[in-house]
């Protein structure tokens, strides 16, 4: 990038916003509908639900060695390789419906594809930015704004489609996971403009291991913690919608249109507040709102479940303002990156630390989702949103750990 005039610079950070709002409409109109696709298509139980998680996250665990084994093609180039599998799995799912053993094969492509793209998104995203720009919340604020901005669109779609009966899962089409095997289409080929502009990233894959160092022990803790916060955003949350509520996609879409819209606004604003008040006071917040929604949501989901509160009126109401913070908590993910870049002893660490972090987020989403599906069958749903209230604790806990100033541990 230092070779680029600012003009190139710029439009490479705008390609580059556009391939995040391309990968934003493709993921909200596959793993966005996912949930209800279980339920509807294959009529999965809670239990079965967390079952599924494991060929979903199984990828994410396995990324960081796939990523060393094809280091050797380059940043962008091994993003392009992981948007064709996103291609293959979700193309098969749209025009399939096999066996429900087959179909979390199908799964898996999609997701492999999914997951080798995170960490990758990341790092380029590091390096289209610069380690020394001091505008990096606000450039990241950007982008989180732009992803949520059209997650805003990609609701009102679904909504729309499914109104009109056009994205409905009773057809043995499904015309949404083929239409967002377009938009990884479209992704493709601005990652090759991109490339063209400013080559192609050396990948340090620390050697082809795992990249674990004393220096990054709170990025790994905070990875952690992220991963049991995922599946109660990403699974569990929407659960209480469509298992105890019965609501289909439209209204998860509404929902989801709400928090994005919000987010348009939010997300920008806390990008500026991380440059103004630093990575651990971001934290901070970030901790006790995990903490004041997951106990709500225990309590809300328990007494809905029980039948001590009507499923109608302030009880749902509670639920779905619930659900769309949580959404909107969730975007805060990037004081993660951020922090990882204060720390990193070198530049070239990030992308290996960020895939080493997913790694162990996925260990902790796999046996989440598992443990978190039979406590729903078991005991009630109410027990894994106290569980993940008390996990937050931790969040808070790294917080009070760090320097004030984001420095090297």
């Amino acid at each position: 990038m230092s070779n680029l005039s600012e003009a190139q610079k710029k439009q490479v950070f705008f390609l580059f916003l556009v391939s995040i709002a391309l990968t934003a409409l493709a993921a909200g109109l596959s793993e966005g509908l996912y949930n209800n696709f279980y339920k509807e298509v294959y009529e999965v139980t809670a239990a079965q639900r967390g079952f599924i998680e494991f060929p979903r996250e199984i990828p994410g665990l396995i990324a960081v060695v796939v990523i060393s084994l094809l280091a050797f093609m380059g940043e962008i180039r091994l993003a392009i390789f992981a948007q064709i599998l996103a291609i293959i799995g979700v193309i098969l799912l749209g025009l399939l419906t096999p066996p429900f053993a087959v179909m979390l094969v199908f799964l898996f492509i999609n997701s492999m594809g999914m997951h080798l793209y995170m960490p990758l998104k990341d790092s380029l995203a590091l390096n289209i930015i610069g380690k020394d720009s001091e505008n990096a919340g606000r450039q990241f604020g950007l982008v989180n704004a732009v992803r949520t901005g059209t997650t805003f669109v990609v609701g009102l779609v679904v909504f729309v489609g499914f109104r009109l009966d056009v994205f409905s899962f009773e057809h043995s089409i499904r015309v949404p996971f083929l239409i967002a095997a377009v938009f990884f289409i479209l992704v493709v080929l601005i990652l090759l403009k991109i490339r063209k502009m400013i080559g192609d990233p050396a990948i340090n894959t620390g050697k082809g291991k795992f990249l674990f160092r004393r220096q990054y022990k709170f990025y790994y803790i905070l990875a952690s913690l992220h991963g049991a916060h995922k599946q109660i955003a990403g699974v569990f949350g929407p659960w209480v919608l469509i298992e105890i509520l019965l609501r289909q996609a439209d209204t998860l879409a509404i929902l989801g249109m709400v928090g994005s819209f919000l987010g348009i606004f939010f997300i920008p604003w806390a990008g500026r507040l991380t440059d103004r008040l630093g990575v651990r006071a971001m934290m901070f917040f970030e901790g006790f709102a995990f903490i004041a929604i997951y106990v709500l949501f225990g309590i809300v989901s328990g007494g809905l479940s029980s039948g001590a509160f009507a499923a109608v009126g302030i009880p749902v109401a509670l639920v779905y303002f619930l659900f769309i913070i949580d959404r909107m908590t969730m975007q805060l993910g990037m004081i993660r990156v951020l922090y990882l870049r204060n720390i990193a002893l070198d530049p070239s660490e990030i992308s290996p630390t960020l895939s080493t972090g997913m790694s162990i987020d996925h260990v902790i989403s796999i046996v989440g989702a598992l443990l978190g599906g039979l406590a729903w069958y078991h005991w009630g749903p109410q027990y894994v949103f106290y569980i993940a209230a008390a996990l937050s604790l931790g969040n808070v806990a790294v917080a009070f750990f760090l320097p004030r100033k984001e420095t090297i541990i």
